[in-house]
């Protein structure tokens, strides 16, 4: 016999002894529809590798001593022999979708998704997937900061994608690479470039941003750069974080092309493609006299709306005409139709400058073009997780797909984005883990994606005093069992307007906003009920103080002490963490 309180296989003794217990005719029985447990092999200080031991014996046999002690010196050469398998790291594989909602996600779930991902969906059967995955914030810089730190945005001090990481916090790569990993980042997007603060504790990170006038790196470059990556990172256990980012605005999947020119005294001076728009930061030289600036989409697709003229500026001296031009705010100008002109006449030398053309599509074709390039990323991805399975890497390879924030599309108040709010479509993300020797689950409650790094070193064995007590997910992984904690997501003025603070309880949804009068409201959802993308499928707060009345006032109370850091969400506390970059201002985070 074991001594009292030891543990084999991840099982302790009682659950051990329940099963002989039940193996011998007790009549002890485990809860009908309870979780089957799997067994963990205990390797090496403290890592974990699943596989079969004593605790898969045959109901109903009747096992002798001898037979017992048999069983036991089995199972214990199968620990041993797993504890040398030890010695080989597994390595660590994430891959980050940005601007991803869960819905357009298939992962094989009985609702299925509103787009086409056979990818992502072939990888999840072999993999866990947690169903009802939120974020902590939905902007890319502080999101993917507590995917790597395990800490909230206000933790971090980083509350949008203007800002800069301290460093207050070890982040997962640093962990590895102190722990011998070969570590390396590819990246797509300007927000989580370098002067970010995230790339510390890359050995290398990739962040070859502009591609001509377009601020974002499309998929098929991303994988072929992980791709060279992976192929010379054999020899060595590596982290290899793969950035994507092409379901973001502009929406403009490669299927996707209308040519839009911009003309000055009828000679074309600039082209790109209509659907990506263009980050210009031009300046053309007025001479004295009379001039003419031509902007014309050259095609007859009835995809957009309009075209944002992004901090058109005349110099003084200038008059100026306009025919379907339009002014907006902020130095912005719109152009409504396929073709608009400015007449420019000065009275001395001058200019006209133009950072950049945005362009608006109509409902349907967002709408469309999101998918697009939703379906356009699972390929790619798809690409880099084949070649992971031919060169034989999967199978001692951690592999995680996160998304870091969803996307509004028009449900609530016609908001195309995902700063503003935090109704469903803007913080339910795709979480898919794959970890060696661990059979396929679906984890059906709320989880937080703050969880993902103490989930990744937990399943690596590394115990890090910087992750200590932090939220894991390896027990629901394990067991099966259910951690019913609700689930928080923040919003920070002034990039969401209002201070915000999302709790899911499930089935409950949370919103508490505080306006800048001081004054706080609250809105309230029954997820099993409505999705939660529009106001209007707000749940009766009378009816939910009724029907749910504990779960309705812990929300609450839960919901008024998170509130206590919008105190601190100060611009004289904050002051000199902004950062400058073109990259941010083109993808309209800096105003």
């Amino acid at each position: 016999m074991l001594p009292a309180g030891s543990r084999l296989c991840g099982c302790d003794t009682s659950v051990q002894q329940k099963e002989r217990n039940e193996q011998e005719g007790s009549s002890v029985r485990p809860k009908a529809g309870g979780p089957r447990r799997r067994c963990s092999l205990y390797q090496g200080t403290g890592s974990h590798r699943y596989g079969r031991g004593i605790c898969d014996m045959n109901r109903g046999s009747v096992i002798g001593a001898e037979r017992l002690l048999l069983l036991f010196l089995i199972s214990l050469t199968v620990v041993l022999a797993g504890c040398s398998k030890a010695a080989k790291d597994y390595n660590v594989l994430f891959i980050s979708l940005d601007t991803t909602r869960s819905d357009y996600v298939d992962s094989g779930g009985a609702l299925g998704a509103r787009a086409c991902t056979p990818e992502l969906r072939r990888f999840a059967q072999s993999a866990v997937v947690f169903e009802r995955a939120y974020c902590t914030i939905p902007q890319t810089l502080p999101s993917h900061l507590s995917m790597f730190t395990a800490r909230f945005p206000h933790e971090c001090n980083v509350l949008s994608n203007q800002e800069k990481f301290d460093h207050r916090f070890r982040m997962l790569q640093e962990v590895l690479k102190d722990k011998g990993y070969r570590t390396a980042g590819i990246i797509s997007l300007e927000s989580l470039a370098s002067g970010s603060g995230i790339s510390r504790g890359f050995d290398r990170y990739s962040e070859r941003l502009k591609d001509g006038t377009f601020y974002m790196v499309p998929a098929d470059r991303i994988t072929d750069e992980a791709a060279q990556v992976l192929s010379r990172a054999k020899e060595q256990k590596f982290f290899l974080f793969v950035h994507y980012s092409d379901p973001h605005s502009p929406y403009a999947p490669p299927s996707a092309s209308a040519d839009f020119r911009i003309f000055f005294d009828q000679v074309p001076i600039v082209t790109f493609n209509a659907y990506q728009g263009a980050v210009l930061r031009k300046e053309i030289p007025l001479s004295p006299g009379t001039h003419e600036v031509c902007f014309k989409l050259e095609s007859t697709t009835q995809d957009f709306e309009l075209f944002v003229l992004s901090k058109l500026e005349f110099s003084e001296g200038c008059a100026v005409s306009m025919q379907n031009i339009e002014y907006s705010d902020g130095g912005s100008y719109r152009l409504r139709g396929p073709e608009g002109k400015i007449a420019v006449k000065c009275s001395r030398p001058g200019y006209l400058r133009l950072f950049q053309v945005i362009p608006s599509l109509t409902w349907k074709a967002a709408i469309d073009y999101y998918r697009l390039e939703v379906e356009y990323m699972d390929r790619h991805v798809g690409r880099l997780l084949r070649m992971c399975e031919t060169e034989g890497l999967l199978e001692d390879t951690v592999v995680v797909i996160a998304g870091d924030h969803g996307e509004g599309l028009g449900e609530r108040e016609r908001y195309f984005g995902h700063v503003r709010y935090l109704n469903q479509q803007m913080v339910w993300v795709p979480l898919i883990l794959r970890l060696p020797r661990v059979e396929p689950a679906r984890i059906k409650w709320p989880v937080s994606a703050i969880a993902i790094a103490p989930t990744v070193l937990e399943s690596l064995g590394i115990d890090d005093p910087g992750f200590s007590g932090r939220e894991s997910l390896m027990e629901s992984i394990r067991y099966g069992v259910e951690r019913a904690r609700p689930v928080r997501t923040y919003a920070f003025r002034p990039s969401a307007v209002t201070d915000k603070l999302s709790i899911v309880s499930w089935p409950y949804q949370c919103i508490r906003q505080r306006e800048l009068d001081g004054t706080v409201t609250t809105e309230f959802y029954n997820l099993a009920l409505s999705e939660s993308y529009r106001k209007m499928d707000e749940y009766s707060q009378m009816v939910a103080s009724r029907n749910a009345p504990d779960v309705y006032r812990s929300l609450l109370e839960l919901s008024r002490k998170a509130e206590q850091v919008f105190e601190r969400n100060t611009r004289d506390e904050r002051r000199g963490l902004d950062r400058q970059a073109d990259g941010l201002e083109a993808l309209g985070y800096v105003q």
